[in-house]
């Protein structure tokens, strides 16, 4: 299904439905965060009941985005739901494959009526596409951008909090206007934002500059023993669990955009953060700016994201994951 007929087949199937449940991606980061909240206003408008359920915690940054509760699977208001009050409608929101959305998977023959429809609303390239009805549209910087076509198309206003959350979503997965996807159409969205209410130095300060002081000891940490391969084309920094346990000891651990310093050094073409996040397994985080498409390099490990910024999960030592990336990575550059 084309990216305009999704958005008019969802506005159809939302008149026989009264009850829709929304959920997005494990680890939710900015964009996520603001999407899923700004579509609950969204849909709530135009007389919609709605739920967002969110398999891991919404970090302490994104926090003030919050105008009610967001649930987690095992949250006691989704205990025993009686048929009634079962959702007709699923939205899954920025998750690229539907097993990213984690342990909410594992509830929703519970959580939905017979015959529920399924959403799928993203913006990432995906090979595996879901969902009854699809608004894919990887052009789009933000998942966000699709959340206000989406409203264009119900012909809903946007309040001033549903703005203010869209331009989250949108700063954030844009890195504040500087990556690669950044182009007219978000900046004009961002634009948009602002008229209907949304308050940019607020949403910044709360984003960049109120993070705890561990942040800033980690990351001094990392990039005090960052290395360089491939004749400075590389660069990479690495979190073992024993940094996150000295500066995160409450294991409330927020690394969100530490990766971004790793292309900051000259001539480095590909940064990668590997973080530790169990024995033996590693995420990398890639980042890039030189035009090569990093989802081909992460999709070797099954991962995916975007031509600029991408992930995946590695399984091995610390030097043996280092040894596979950088391999990978190398095939890719000149």
């Amino acid at each position: 299904m084309t990216h305009s007929s999704g958005l008019e087949a969802l506005k159809r199937a939302l008149s026989d439905v009264d009850r829709v449940l929304i959920s997005t991606h494990m680890n939710p980061d900015g964009d996520a965060v603001g999407s899923v909240l700004g579509l609950r206003g969204i849909l709530e408008s135009i007389g919609k009941q709605v739920e967002i359920v969110i398999s891991d915690s919404i970090t302490r940054k994104y926090r003030f985005l919050i105008d009610k509760p967001v649930l987690k699977p095992d949250s006691r208001e989704l205990e025993n739901l009686k048929e009634a009050e079962r959702f007709q409608m699923v939205i899954f929101l920025d998750a690229a494959e539907k097993k990213r959305v984690g342990d909410v998977l594992d509830h929703l023959d519970r959580w939905m009526s017979p015959g529920a429809l399924e959403v799928n609303i993203d913006h990432h390239f995906s090979k595996d596409v879901f969902g009854d009805i699809v608004i894919v549209d990887p052009d789009r910087a933000s998942a966000a951008e699709l959340v206000m076509q989406l409203a264009d198309t119900l012909g809903v206003d946007l309040s001033p909090v549903i703005a203010g959350q869209l331009f989250a979503a949108i700063m954030t997965d844009t890195g504040r206007f500087q990556f690669g996807n950044t182009d007219s159409h978000s900046l004009k969205a961002a634009a948009k934002l602002v008229e209907e209410g949304a308050d940019p130095s607020r949403i910044a300060r709360h984003i960049y500059m109120e993070r705890p002081v561990s942040y800033y000891r980690l990351l001094g940490n990392l990039l005090n023993s960052i290395e360089l391969y491939h004749d400075g084309k590389i660069s990479m920094i690495a979190m073992s669990s024993d940094n996150i346990a000295t500066y995160f000891p409450d294991g409330n651990m927020d690394s969100e955009g530490m990766v971004d310093f790793t292309t900051q050094v000259e001539g480095v073409e590909v940064g990668i953060l590997l973080r530790q996040t169990g024995n033996g397994t590693f995420k990398a985080s890639l980042r890039s700016h030189n035009g090569i498409d990093l989802r081909l390099i992460v999709e070797t490990f099954g991962g995916g994201g975007h031509a600029n910024a991408a992930g995946c999960g590695i399984e091995g030592s610390l030097e043996d994951v280092k040894e596979q990336i950088v391999s990978e990575v190398k095939k890719w550059l000149k």
